[in-house]
């Protein structure tokens, strides 16, 4: 799905209400920009408890015993 979107006066986007739905994105999650080639790729990361797992696990590897 394309769709034109507008880049507003201070640089900030508005994701289409379809795709965030679609995408299961809500305010407060993170999403990583990138560029590749000529064009940004936007991914959603893992949500905040997949994140919070995350660092919580790689602190108990990093913990000293």
């Amino acid at each position: 799905m394309a769709v034109t979107i507008v880049l507003g006066s201070k640089g900030e986007i508005i994701l289409p209400r379809k795709i965030r739905s679609d995408l299961g994105i809500e305010a407060g999650d993170e999403l990583e920009l990138s560029v590749e080639n000529d064009r940004i790729v936007l991914r959603k990361k893992a949500g905040r408890f997949a994140a919070y797992l995350d660092r919580l696990s790689r602190y108990k590897e990093e913990k000293p015993r």
